[in-house]
């Protein structure tokens, strides 16, 4: 054993809150607060010692999620400070999944904010520990009574105050611990520690059916036994203490850390799931036991490429343990790697430990398999499928694409390896080819989200690129049967050209994709060119006919033609094909579908009213509506994609930023002869121009 501390003296806790909160320098302030830093830094001067991207330093706000580490009270604390911004919600996400404890930061004078809610949901679903703090409390406008009654609002009477203020804004000079006895309430706080006490305990007791009684009956409960229950009461989430902090002054910096240390869950208190492989023993969902020895599992929950170190993979260990000679297998992949130096973070700063235990969060380096949501073990071989694999961390899909194309032509391919690299960074980016359009497509959060991106592919590469909207793909189809004929006939000087088809379309069943008919009698088409005739309609097929799209759903049928014995050619009856096909598919009432995807989007109940018109400005149709918790509306409908490519930008604009949408491909359906008839004269004109170039 080479570990000082065992599985319940780990404190794994995760910063969160909305952008500009103070979550970082709260870390900054807990870490020196500890002695685990020496100088306390400053997201401002670009001197945090968790924030440490450059770009963020630009910024000054988190992008990534960032580590630290810390010893308070005997007990081993993780820090994981995530990003702020809705726009970087994969990491916070990741950060979460990491932990059995968050501490929300709320502004002192905003208030709650959109991305606290979500992740004090989020924390709820995971059975995560909740805390928070409300920061600033220096500032001027601090109202810390309505603070307290919003967070109590919004998020339920479980949350109390387990410190109050002395004085608040430029007077504020401590907090009182409202647990500890007091002869009197201090005249300069806003909430009287007495009243502060009796929703504390009352709430704690509400967990605890003896612990309620002898309250009840006027027993004074010792505060060890209440710090005993609030532990459990936090665990069950019947508990949420509310506490409030300056990071400028260190004030109520101490008390979090005790509070959290001693009334935090540990490992142990938080239930972690995963399943068998297929075919194994024991299929199903199965609860991950932390104990420091036995099999290991660890979940890697985030991915990060180092200049130095290369690819770094940080795991939560949820049990067993790591060596540096531990023989470690991607239980995904199968592939295997020695752990080699494992590593503690302290920011940037990387500190080798001999060893690791369930519970613990390290990184290790050069095990380039690796993925977010891998789960990683020591068993290998043919037990591999049999292991328990850790249920996959759950990311929202990038709903804002763009097209990209490099400044450089010649950077295409460098672009492309680049972008791959952030995207095994981000779970929430992603970048595709669009096989269809042929654009290099990059989807993201938000228009912020794809910036970050960009600036890094600079940074990091020395690559610039441009992007746009990208070009919805359209499919073209017909509704009528028609026939056309074309002959292609060229004399410029020796052998010629010459081959006439004939053709006849018909529409196929939807989805059912394209067939080709050989109905040629009497050889008026040479057999040895029929081929020719079906290549030249399938290219002409993919070039698009009266847009630029792909035609799909189409029976054509060759059955006449004409040769010439010797300038006839492979070539001449692809040509002449295509040209029939051209003909034939304009009488035959062309059809244009554009892609539809189901949306759902949750908006404040207030904002319902303008979502649900905006969705008939956009096309579409409302097919459902619910009701969630914390006053949250959302509203399923079908939508045009065409109408959704800015969506989210509108959105953000429409709620304040409170609102979130998700879709996808639900299928093809007729576009609407108006909106059609735009498209095809754009693309018509479009041509005509190059045509002229």
């Amino acid at each position: 054993m080479t570990t000082t501390y065992h599985i319940a003296d780990i404190r794994n806790v995760a910063l969160a809150g909305h952008g500009a909160s103070g979550k970082t320098s709260l870390a900054d302030a807990l870490l020196f607060a500890a002695g685990a830093i020496a100088r306390k830094g400053s997201v401002d001067d670009g001197t945090s010692t968790l924030d440490i991207d450059d770009e963020e330093k630009r910024r000054h706000f988190t992008i990534d999620c960032h580590l630290g580490h810390l010893a308070w009270n005997g007990k081993q604390v993780h820090l994981i400070d995530s990003p702020g911004y809705p726009d970087f919600i994969g990491n916070a996400l990741s950060a979460l999944a990491a932990v059995e404890n968050v501490v929300l930061a709320v502004s002192g004078p905003s208030g709650i904010e959109v991305n606290t809610r979500r992740i004090f949901q989020e924390a709820r679903k995971l059975g995560l520990g909740r805390f928070l703090a409300i920061t600033k409390m220096d500032a001027e406008n601090v109202d810390y009574r309505a603070d307290v009654e919003a967070i109590r609002e919004t998020f339920g009477t479980q949350c109390v105050p387990f410190n109050v203020p002395i004085g608040q804004g430029a007077s504020f000079q401590g907090v009182v611990d409202v647990l500890q006895e007091h002869d009197s309430d201090p005249a300069e706080c806003p909430l009287p520690p007495t009243e502060a006490y009796r929703m504390v305990v009352e709430q704690i007791v509400e967990s605890d059916e003896e612990l309620m009684m002898r309250y009840l009956e006027g027993e004074a409960i010792g505060l060890e036994e209440l710090r005993k229950a609030a532990h459990d009461a936090i665990a069950a989430g019947k508990l949420v203490p509310i506490l409030c902090v300056c990071t400028r002054k260190d004030l109520g910096i101490k008390e979090l850390l005790n509070l959290v240390t001693e009334c935090g869950l540990s490992p142990s208190d938080v239930h972690r799931f995963g399943t068998r492989g297929e075919g194994a023993e024991g299929d199903g969902e199965e609860e991950i036991t932390p104990v420091e020895d036995g099999t290991l599992v660890a979940q890697v929950f985030k991915t990060a490429n180092d200049q130095f170190m290369g690819k770094m993979s940080y795991l939560r260990i949820l049990s067993g343990r790591i060596a540096p000679d531990t023989n470690l297998v991607n239980l995904r992949s199968g592939k295997t790697a020695k752990a080699g130096h494992i590593y503690v973070l302290q920011g940037k700063q990387q500190e080798e430990v001999p060893e690791a235990i369930a519970g613990d969060i390290v990184a290790i380096a050069k095990f380039d398999d690796l993925h977010v949501s891998d789960t990683v073990s020591n068993v290998g071989g043919n037990t591999a499928v049999s292991q328990l694999r850790v249920t996959p961390i759950h990311f929202p899909s990038p709903m804002v694409p763009r097209a990209v194309v490099p400044k450089a032509r010649e950077d295409e391919a460098k672009m492309s390896a680049g972008l791959a690299r952030i995207a095994d960074e981000d779970p929430t980016f992603s970048i595709r080819r669009d096989t269809q359009t042929h654009e290099l497509i990059i989807s993201g959060m938000s228009d912020l989200h794809l910036d970050v991106i960009q600036q890094r592919l600079k940074n990091r590469h020395k690559l610039e690129m441009t992007t746009h909207v990208p070009h919805v793909p359209y499919l073209e189809t017909i509704s009528a049967n028609a026939e056309a004929d074309h002959r292609h006939k060229k004399q410029s000087g020796g052998r010629g050209q010459f081959g006439e088809v004939h053709l006849r379309v018909r529409p196929n069943e939807r989805g059912k994709g394209f067939s080709f008919v050989d109905a040629v009698k009497g050889g008026t088409i040479p057999g040895q060119y029929i081929p020719a005739v079906e290549k030249g309609v399938r290219e002409q097929m993919d070039k698009g006919i009266i847009s630029g799209n792909q035609v799909v759903d189409l029976e054509v049928e060759v059955y006449f033609g004409k040769d010439h014995p010797v300038d006839s050619s492979e070539q001449a009856f692809k040509t002449a094909a295509a040209h029939a096909l051209r003909k034939a598919f304009e009488k035959a009432r062309p059809v244009l579908l554009e892609p539809i995807v189901a949306v759902e989007v949750s908006v404040p109940a207030a904002n319902f009213g303008d979502i649900s018109a905006d969705m008939s400005t956009r096309r579409g149709h409302i097919t459902g509506m619910d009701t969630q918790p914390g006053g949250v509306q959302v509203i399923q409908a079908i939508v045009p994609l065409a109408e959704m490519l800015s969506y989210a930008t509108q959105l953000k604009s429409m709620t304040g930023g409170q609102g979130s949408f998700t879709m996808e491909l639900k299928g093809y359906e007729p576009v609407p002869p108006n909106v059609q008839q735009q498209i095809v004269d754009k693309y018509m004109k479009s041509r005509a121009g190059v045509e002229e170039e």
